[in-house]
Order: structure tokens, then sequence, then C-alpha cells
């Protein structure tokens, strides 16, 4: 419950302050019974038979806790908790028409209310009774005089107040503690949830990447090996054996390329074409075997200084060239092929440039290579565009920052 009484969800993590140290008041429950009996025993002018009395009635008490209140202490429920008190209140009405000191007691049964009870109506009948049952044997022993007023409204009246006020105050330290443990619970499995949901990005956006990476390469080179047996195959019905042998040449050519690609990408390096060459030198290969492999002339050109590139921009230009030359050879029909390598003091770009049929964009839906070049450039910050029509060729461009993803990040 709250301080109003309403319910609270407690996270099962959350142990209020008493209920960690039980222990220690159990100890101090048995103290307080302890020095009042003590008291009773050796001090004061009660007779032998009310000392007694009073003694037996303080073990019952500390057996009325043991039984009863220790078990509505570790589980605070109002009707366990009344029922403790109810008996509290019985016992405790004999030993004070007895041994007044007994009033010392209350400094610990006041905690023992707000530990044990949760709605505050209860708690104040609760408290009322107490500290009325000791202003009630003063006034049984002592009649109703301005001594025994003072009396009642020191060892009574005061300490009700005082003890409602802690008790309040306590109390809403702990409704609220509760309430940001919630928020607390409440934020940890948020930040798990969270944790949950960017190791599946991540997983996702690996697997894009592995994808773009596969068709960029592999899918690629496996492209050309096709194109080259079929046209082996063709020679081999036409041609002397002596020419099909350079075919099967461009094709094993072909092959431990592609396998050398396939080798860096399980082992999460760069290309082998920029393992040690720059950017502009893996073009101008990537050209030639363009060349090579579908006969059809191409170029580099290199405007600006190439030198200060982060090494995944070198390697995204790189892969957006194979794929904008890959669809050349499958759809263009091109007779001439330029790649423009272009550098400015921000950003760096590749354009591939051919002269063949070319296509209209807002037609083209399907396929993979044009929309894994986009996905691929916006994830380091930079652009893809495709600007073509149908018998005027079409032309390719992708602009990243210079300094890669860290560019990005920071723009």
């Amino acid at each position: 419950m709250d301080g109003q009484g309403g319910p609270l969800t407690v996270p099962a993590a959350t142990v209020d302050f008493w209920q960690r140290y039980h222990a220690g008041w159990h100890v101090l429950a048995g103290v307080g019974l302890g020095l009042v009996g003590v008291f009773a025993a050796v001090g004061g002018n009660l007779p032998t038979a009310h000392r007694t009395a009073t003694v037996g009635l303080l073990v019952a008490l500390l057996l009325w806790y043991a039984a009863v209140g220790v078990p509505a202490m570790k589980r605070a429920r109002d009707r366990r908790g009344v029922g403790y008190f109810a008996g509290v209140l019985i016992l405790l009405g004999g030993v004070y028409t007895m041994a007044p000191a007994a009033a010392f007691l209350l400094l610990i049964l006041s905690p023992q209310i707000f530990a044990m009870i949760q709605r505050w109506r209860t708690r104040l009948v609760v408290l009322v009774l107490l500290f009325g049952e000791v202003a009630g044997a003063a006034l049984v022993r002592r009649g109703f005089t301005a001594a025994t007023l003072g009396q009642i409204t020191v060892t009574a009246l005061v300490p009700l107040v005082f003890a409602i006020m802690a008790g309040a105050y306590i109390t809403g330290i702990i409704a609220q503690s509760r309430h940001r443990a919630t928020l607390i619970d409440e934020l940890t499995r948020t930040r798990e949830d969270l944790a949950a949901q960017r190791h599946a990005a991540g997983v996702h956006a690996e697997r894009e990447r592995l994808a773009a990476e596969i068709h960029d390469t592999l899918a690629q080179g496996f492209t050309s090996i096709l194109m080259l047996t079929q046209s082996a195959r063709v020679l081999l019905d036409r041609s002397p054996c002596a020419v099909v042998a350079g075919s099967l040449d461009l094709i094993e050519s072909t092959a431990r390329e592609n396998l050398a690609e396939a080798r860096a990408l399980v082992a999460a390096l760069a290309p082998p074409d920029l393992a040690d060459h720059t950017l502009a030198d893996a073009l101008i290969r990537l050209a030639e075997r363009h060349t090579r492999d579908t006969g059809v002339p191409a170029s580099v050109t290199v405007h600006g200084v190439t030198t200060g590139l982060a090494p995944e921009t070198n390697v995204v230009l790189l892969r957006a060239t194979q794929e904008a030359l890959s669809n050349v050879g499958r759809h263009a029909a091109a007779s001439e092929v330029r790649i423009e390598l272009s550098y400015d003091a921000a950003t760096a770009a590749v354009a591939v440039v051919d002269n063949g049929r070319g296509f209209d964009p807002r037609r083209i839906s399907g396929g993979y290579g044009l929309k894994g070049l986009r996905s691929r450039a916006a994830a380091f910050g930079g652009t893809c565009s495709v600007w073509s029509r149908p018998g005027a060729g079409t032309t390719v461009r992708v602009e990243l920052p210079r300094l890669g993803r860290a560019a990005a990040v920071q723009s």
C-alpha cells in the first residue's frame, strides 16, 4: 500500500529496511520487555503478587510477539497485525495497572504498527488505543487531577503526535523508495529489451552486409564464370581446341579471383584488390577484368587527391563499381564504359557511365543490386544516384564522406 492506503506494486527484489533486519527488531522487542520486567521485579514498591503478575504478563507478551508478531512483521497483513495488537492491548492493560514504567514499551510498539499494518486508518486507531490505554491507566491510578493531565500529556499525548508524524514521514519515504524501485526495475527491463533489440538489429545489419558482400563479389564472379563457360562452349563447337584453351584460362583466372574474394569475405578482410593497392589501382584492375571478360573497353579517370580515405570508404566505392559493372555486363549492351573517381575536401565519389541501351529507373522495382547500393551508401552517410533513359546510356554515382562512418556520425 502507498501512503494513502492504495495498492502499490513492489518489485520482487525490493525489501523494506526493517524487513532486512528482522533479527534486530526481535532483539529490540526482547530487550525492551526484559528491561521492563527487571524494573518491575526489583524496583519500585510493588507487592510481591503484583511483581509476579507483571513479570508473567510480560513473559506472555514476549511469547505472543514470538507466535503472532513475528509472522505479522514478515508479511504485513492488516488482519494479522490487528490481531497481534489486540492481544498486546489486553496484556498491556494488566501491566499498566501494576507497572506504569511499561509505557516505555510504546517506543518499541509504535514502529511495529507501521511495519505490520498498511492502512493509515487502522494504524491511527491502534495508535490511539495504545496511547489511550496509558492515559486510562494513569487516570485509574491517580484520578483526574492537573498532575495526572500533565503526566498524560508527557507520557501519552506528545508521544502519540510524535509517533504519527514520524510514521507519516517514514512511510512516505518508504512509498517513494518503492516507487523509485519500481521505476528502476522497469528501466532495467527496458534496457534489457533495448539491448535485445539492438542485438537483433545488429544481426540483421550484419546479414544485410554479408548479403551485399556476397552479391557484389561471389555472385558477380559466378556470373562471369557462367558467361565465360557459355562462350567457351560456343567456341568449342566452332573453333580449334587451342582457341578454347584461352577461354578456359579466363574461366580459371576468374574462378581464382572469386575464390580470393570468398576467403577475404570469410576472414572479414578488405577486398584482395585493396590489400596492397590504392582504390584507383583497384578500379584499374577491375576495368581490365571487365574488358577481358566482356570485350567491352572500360577506362578509369581520377580527379583529385587519392590519399586520406577511410578504408571502409574505399571498400564501399569498390563494391559499388563492381555492382555497376556487373549490371552493365548483364543488361546494358554497351560498347564503352567509363569509371570516374573524383575527390574533394570532404567527399569521395565514383561514377560508372556506359553508352548502352539505358532504361527508365522509375520502372525498376526488383533486384538486389541498386537497392543494395543505396542501402550501403546510406549506411555510411553517403548517397547513390542513378541516371538513365532508354537509348541514352546509364550513369550510377555513389558519393561518400572521405572519413567514412565517423564523418557521417559527426554530420
